[in-house]
């Protein structure tokens, strides 16, 4: 058989069908692994609206009701304007879940030491049906980047009794007189 005749001979269609199969599974093997690499890029949507995502996952065992926990924080508005962030109150500062907005609360749940973490809630996760204080944008989610330092166990009772003594020891001071 020449060259010119084995390039017009038909090709066998089991191998033609095979390999387009094959072409087939290894995109679709590329697809899937790229799904899966970008899992830590999807956040985890809970129910009550939390959008919650691990940007690098932390140690131990996450923060409890009644643990304290230091963290390094930045709250930012839809539109990328800082509204608070710990670095601004001299570094990272300790929080404990009752004493935080209750979609914070609900994040703090899934945090663990050394992890950072950023998650996005609507206004009604922190304030409820009460307005928004003054200085956050209305309507504008909330987004926090937060980075946890150190979980104390049990240090909620502490940081209470601790706030608890320094609301004493300022009420026992003397007041200032009015500047006129």
């Amino acid at each position: 058989m020449s060259v010119a005749e084995a390039a017009h001979r038909p090709a066998k269609s089991g191998r033609t069908v095979a390999l387009w199969l094959a072409f087939l599974l290894i995109i679709a093997a590329g697809i899937g692994l790229a799904w899966i690499g970008a899992g830590s890029l999807r956040p985890i949507h809970t129910e009550s609206g939390l959008q919650f995502r691990t940007v690098k996952a932390g140690t131990g065992e996450p923060i409890g009701p009644a643990d304290a926990a230091a963290l390094d924080y930045i709250l930012t508005a839809d539109d990328g304007t800082v509204i608070d962030s710990s670095e601004s109150h001299g570094g990272a500062q300790p929080f404990a879940m009752d004493s935080v907005f209750p979609g914070f609360a609900e994040a703090m749940t899934r945090m663990q030491e050394g992890g950072q973490y950023r998650f996005t809630m609507p206004q009604r996760l922190a304030f409820g049906s009460s307005p928004p204080p003054p200085n956050f944008p209305k309507n504008s989610a909330l987004t926090f980047e937060v980075r946890v330092q150190k979980i104390v166990r049990g240090g909620a009772a502490m940081m209470h009794q601790m706030q608890a003594q320094q609301m004493q020891g300022q009420q026992g001071q003397p007041q200032p007189a009015p500047q006129p």
